[in-house]
């Protein structure tokens, strides 16, 4: 139960942040596509050992492919941004 209640954290908490940033940063992005991007990413982040970094290789695959944005600076601070903040959202919820 824990785990899903992290993944639904992850995906709706990381999906907003994602969407603020590509409202900043002007990249076209609905928060639809922002929370499934974010929910798998966090989904593919269980997988033991390199779960992490294979999830951050999927977020960014699935925003280029759902913003057609450049990788740099756009997607690259956008995700940089987004896993930080939704980090220190989980570490203060008490989730680690």
């Amino acid at each position: 139960m824990e785990v899903i209640i992290f993944v639904l954290l992850d995906a709706i908490l990381g999906g907003l942040v994602l969407w603020i940033a590509g409202k900043i940063t002007s990249v076209g992005l609905a928060l639809r596509n922002t929370i499934i991007a974010a929910g798998a990413a966090a989904l593919v982040s269980l997988i033991p050992s390199l779960g992490w970094f294979l999830s951050i290789i999927l977020l960014f695959y699935l925003l280029k492919k759902f913003s057609q944005a450049d990788i740099w600076p756009d997607l690259i601070l956008m995700v940089i941004v987004s896993r930080g903040v939704a980090f220190l959202a989980m570490l203060a919820l008490g989730v680690f």
